[in-house]
């Protein structure tokens, strides 16, 4: 068991409701979708990470690399 729990991933939004990180892993093909899959997976399951995996931006806010 953890001490530090799983984080919640989300994409950003925009005011207008557009995700764009979203949007544009949807264009990629199906192996580099994968790829980055697997790098949203490790920071979840292997949280806490940091540099060179994620960056802190705000206290609860985190950007995958």
């Amino acid at each position: 068991m953890t001490d530090h729990p799983i984080p919640c991933v989300v994409f950003f939004q925009s005011s207008g409701g557009d995700e764009p990180v979203r949007s544009w892993l949807k264009e990629l093909d199906r192996e580099d979708r994968k790829v980055i899959g697997e790098d949203i997976k490790l920071v979840e399951f292997r949280w806490p990470l940091g540099m060179p995996f994620v960056r802190k931006l705000e206290d609860d806010l985190w950007e995958v690399q």
